[in-house]
């Protein structure tokens, strides 16, 4: 029987594998990054199986708030098969990641999930100072130990936008905690290549990961994202090869506090 695809099976892939915690051997210690998004920040996409259109998913930025005394940002991502696809297996998802405002990292998210009759609540917390993270699952707690500055699913994608430094032909390396692990996973820089999408034409880095584990609904293989090359690195197209087919997440409207121009 061939397997049923929702929508999120590409979105929680590349939430998972984008971002970095260290560039070859760069250590960061704590200090403040250049932050190339802001509050107000809205970004839409298609997301299409095989051609056809599944859902759509949002990425969206909120006003900085005080979380445990420090400021942050709450960033959160929604995705929802569409009237179709809904009738025969619903998916309605959200993510929601308080990420700290200078150093782009953890320190909690919430996820919220339905897919067909199945759903799923868990929330972890991330004590960045005693290196742990604490998960909330099914009314039981658990902790487990955490690298420094470690991002979570949907931080990841937030703190990889603010590096400034990537070369073609090298590889980077992001620490993320998710399925009560923590992992290290590279991402090779392929090269620069120009893409349309239905926002416009953009100047883009090409990135692949390479998945070693299986997260929230995904096989394991490479996913590839597409960036703006410029400032603010946004992710204007991904796809990701599943068992049955290719998935494919397209830019397909944004709110920027500052926006972007596309290429005429």
């Amino acid at each position: 029987m061939m397997k049923c695809m929702s929508p999120r099976t590409l979105w929680i892939r590349v939430l998972l594998i984008t971002g970095l915690h260290a560039f070859l051997t760069l250590s960061f210690s704590p200090f403040v990054l250049a932050v190339p998004f802001a509050a107000g920040e809205r970004l839409v996409y298609n997301i299409t199986w095989l051609g056809i259109n599944v859902g759509t998913g949002v990425l969206e930025v909120k006003p900085k708030e005080s979380y445990q005394n420090k400021e942050a940002f709450r960033i959160i991502s929604t995705a929802r098969s569409n009237d179709l696809i809904s009738f025969f297996f619903p998916v309605e998802d959200e993510i929601e990641s308080w990420v700290d405002a200078n150093g782009i990292f953890s320190y909690f998210i919430q996820i919220s999930q339905h897919h067909g009759l199945r759903r799923v609540s868990k929330e972890v917390l991330f004590d960045q100072e005693q290196h742990q993270a604490t998960m909330v699952y099914k009314g039981k707690t658990r902790t487990f130990p955490i690298p420094p500055r470690v991002q979570d699913s949907l931080s990841s994608l937030y703190f990889f936008r603010t590096l400034e430094d990537l070369p073609i032909g090298r590889s980077v390396f992001i620490d993320v905690h998710e399925s009560k692990k923590n992992w290290r996973l590279e991402i090779q820089i392929l090269g620069h290549e120009r893409v349309t999408v239905p926002v416009g034409t953009f100047d883009t880095i090409k990135t692949k990961a390479t998945v070693q584990y299986e997260g929230v609904l995904m096989d394991k293989g490479d996913v590839y994202i597409w960036f703006t090359n410029d400032e603010r690195k946004i992710p204007v197209l991904m796809k990701g090869r599943i068992t049955i087919g290719t998935i494919t997440a397209t830019l397909a409207s944004g709110d920027l506090p500052t926006r972007v121009a596309p290429h005429p």
